[in-house]
């Protein structure tokens, strides 16, 4: 089933489900962030993605720079597992994720949740590809989709599950929009795709595309080198 089709069946559940007041209420604040016109100034395809070096558990870090001398990366910004869209989202990803590397891809993935919270956020025990954390949405900012939860929606929020500080961090209320990026091996980003309304995602099947395209483009690419 394609992840839009999962995604409208999750939107409609959920919906049936939670207070009335409550789904008014994260739809307004879907509006209002919409309004703001934060998405219109994020990072997009034609421009160069903002470097960064993130923890990655217990093994050191991972530099986006040192990954780009070796092929494209994609990378992708959720919220965490309170989130059921994101779940689906990252499932998705990790089934794409072989094609993605038979592609010469490397698969980045953000949020401002904790990483011992995220351990099995695909469902199938570790993700087959690094879960970052982006402590205050530090790196989320750089690519300019960071945002703060205004005060008049966070007991929406806290009912659909945003989590406690002990697992979000010191900036709580700091979110991204989710976002996919997918960069060739200079860093410029050939495809980007975010959306104010969190229940919509790009579809894993654009980046598989964008990757091909990439592959057979005649465009630099170290990997081949």
């Amino acid at each position: 089933m394609p992840l839009k089709a999962q995604l409208e069946a999750c939107r409609r559940e959920y919906e049936a489900n939670a207070e009335p007041h409550v789904v008014a209420a994260v739809r307004c604040s879907i509006q209002a962030l919409a309004d703001t016109g934060l998405a219109a100034k994020a990072v997009k395809a034609g421009e160069m993605a903002p470097l960064f070096r993130l923890r990655c558990g217990h093994s050191g870090f991972i530099n986006l720079s040192d990954l780009l001398e070796r092929g494209p990366v994609v990378v992708s910004f959720f919220w965490g597992d309170w989130c059921p869209f994101c779940l689906l989202e990252l499932k998705a990803l990790a089934a794409a994720h072989p094609q993605i590397e038979r592609l010469g891809a490397r698969l980045l993935v953000l949020s401002p949740q904790a990483r011992d919270k995220s351990s099995s956020l695909t469902g199938d025990g570790e993700p087959p590809f690094p879960l970052l954390r982006d402590t205050g949405c530090d790196i989320a900012a750089r690519y300019r989709i960071a945002f703060t939860l205004p005060q008049q929606f966070r007991a929406a929020y806290l009912a659909l599950g945003y989590p406690v500080s002990a697992r979000t961090g010191s900036k709580d209320w700091v979110l991204p929009i989710p976002a996919t990026y997918v960069l060739d091996s200079t860093g410029l980003v050939v495809l980007s795709y975010l959306d104010p309304d969190y229940t919509t995602r790009l579809e894993p099947a654009e980046v598989i595309v964008a990757l091909t395209h990439l592959r057979r483009a005649n465009i630099p690419d170290r990997n081949n080198r």
